[in-house]
């Protein structure tokens, strides 16, 4: 399947992956759960249905507010997809630059410019969601986030061959744990 630039997703993931601007992994192998976190059973990102709506009951995410997490480095991700935020700036840590940059994209997007990310700014991105089986991407102003929507609805990133879920509870990113 060819993307909009002719690029085929297969370069697109291939590039994505090599240039390690999203390299994820997940530490633990305890089966995906949506229920409430305790210490045998993590939280995953999640979606069904629509894309457009799966993002939109994510944790909310702001600076001094949110305890590192993979779910700020996919936002961080989609920042960087976007243009907003380097490769480097994956840190899985909402900092004042992660937060300036949500506030020029919310502001280049017409949302609230506060660098809170909650449902309307979630919401917002989640609009850019695209089906290019067997992948779910962002779909972003500069590059493609290769994701996909695995079993029970799981949100996972790929990294070192396999798929491996987004946390919102715990970093378990590879960029993150340099």
């Amino acid at each position: 399947m060819k993307s909009s630039g002719g690029t085929s997703w297969r370069a697109v993931l291939s590039a994505t992956v090599s240039l390690t601007a999203f390299a994820a992994t997940c530490a633990a192998s305890a089966p995906p759960t949506t229920s409430a976190p305790t210490a045998d059973r993590p939280v995953y990102v999640t979606g069904s249905g629509a894309y457009a709506d799966d993002w939109s009951d994510e944790p909310l995410l702001e600076a001094g507010g949110s305890p590192h997490s993979d779910l700020i480095g996919l936002w961080q991700a989609i920042l960087w997809a976007d243009g907003y935020l380097p490769g480097s700036g994956i840190t899985c840590a909402f900092d004042a630059v992660t937060s300036g940059a949500t506030q020029t994209w919310q502001a280049n997007h017409g949302l609230g410019a506060d660098g809170i990310v909650g449902a309307a700014t979630f919401g917002f991105a989640a609009r850019r969601l695209v089906s290019t089986p067997p992948w779910t991407a962002y779909r972003g102003e500069k590059y493609a986030l290769p994701l996909r929507r695995g079993r029970g609805g799981v949100y996972e990133v790929y990294d070192a061959g396999r798929f491996h879920g987004v946390r919102t509870d715990a970093v378990t990113l590879a960029r993150c744990r340099r």
